[in-house]
């Protein structure tokens, strides 16, 4: 009784008001970080695939990148599709960036003066997430420039709109493009294995077993998608694609 008095007792512009709650909330900042981290892993693995037809020459590569713009012809005439999916892309990609800078900044602030003087070797993706995220946002403007829009400053000078086949291989004929390109596909992997692994955590999985195949599964697909990536510019330095 003394203490609710008291507390009456005290102006209410001298109390201590409650914080307001961070917006958005970092649980929906998180599942969005899941979603469109869910989205873009299987675009990598889409992606990988058909890349991997360039080693079907040619005539079958060029065959399939017509495939993909004439997609759902003629419900969706043209390239109707090819836009929508890169509209929906783009703005994953943008909404994905925003969640994951927001809730690295609020990891800083809460965390205060107080900064974690080691961490174990294993725990370095957790702490590169930004540092990768940045250089394969900086990787893909550099793809798309050099291998769908063709402007110069990226692409070769023999860039041919609607040859697939004979733009991927006279980029990777640089040396440099393909040393670049290798490297990224293991920032990709370290991003990719940490940021699957983070969808198991962030959508609720709390089984030991279910965590463990969380957590062989991102490995995995990490795996697959840079190594099947990094044979092509390979295959083109050594000659076996050209």
């Amino acid at each position: 009784m003394t203490n609710l008095i008291s507390q009456s007792a005290v102006p209410a512009a001298s109390r201590p008001t409650a914080a307001r709650p961070p917006w958005p909330p970092t649980w929906v900042l998180k599942v969005v970080m899941a979603v469109t981290g869910l989205m873009f892993a299987g675009f990598l693995l889409f992606h990988m695939a058909g890349n991997l037809k360039v080693y079907l020459g040619p005539e079958e590569f060029n065959h399939y990148a017509e495939w993909l713009r004439t997609l759902f012809n003629p419900l969706m005439p043209g390239q109707s599709f090819l836009w929508v999916f890169r509209i929906v892309m783009l703005t994953a990609f943008v909404v994905h960036i925003y969640s994951g800078s927001t809730l690295f900044v609020r990891g800083r602030r809460a965390r205060g003066s107080h900064r974690r003087k080691a961490m174990p070797v294993t725990r370095w993706s957790v702490r590169s997430m930004l540092m990768t995220g940045a250089i394969i946002a900086c990787f893909v403007v550099f793809h798309l420039l050099d291998m769908t829009i063709g402007r110069t400053a990226a692409s070769t000078q023999g860039f041919t709109k609607g040859d697939a086949y004979g733009n991927l291989v006279a980029s990777f004929e640089r040396p440099a493009v393909a040393l670049f390109y290798a490297l990224t596909m293991l920032l990709i992997a370290i991003h990719l294995g940490h940021g699957l692994w983070s969808v198991v955590n962030d959508l609720g999985a709390t089984g030991h077993r279910t965590r463990q195949v969380g957590l062989l599964l991102a490995g995995v697909v990490a795996i697959v998608v840079a190594v099947g990536n990094m044979t092509i510019p390979i295959a083109v330095q050594m000659g076996w694609v050209a």
